[in-house]
């Protein structure tokens, strides 16, 4: 479970890209722009459904959000 100050990277084995070519893109884009590379979670919330939990993030500079089922915690906050 992503929480509060944790430390994350993206997860690729958690990844089940639908067949659509802009999903396909914008998935390929968002590995060059923030694959490997370690972030760190400012928040989490919810979108609308309890399954869909999105964490804000701040990698390279900037403030990003990312679906929580991308992430995997490299260091967690105790």
């Amino acid at each position: 479970m992503v929480k509060e100050g944790d430390l994350v990277m993206l997860s690729f084995e958690r990844w089940k890209v639908p067949g659509a070519l802009t999903a396909l893109k914008f998935y390929q884009q968002l590995q060059e722009e923030i694959g490997g590379k370690t972030m760190i979670v400012l928040s989490t919330f919810e979108s609308g459904k309890k399954s869909h939990m999105n964490a804000l993030v701040f990698v390279n500079g900037y403030k990003k959000t990312l679906n929580c089922k991308l992430l995997k915690v490299v260091s967690e906050v105790e």
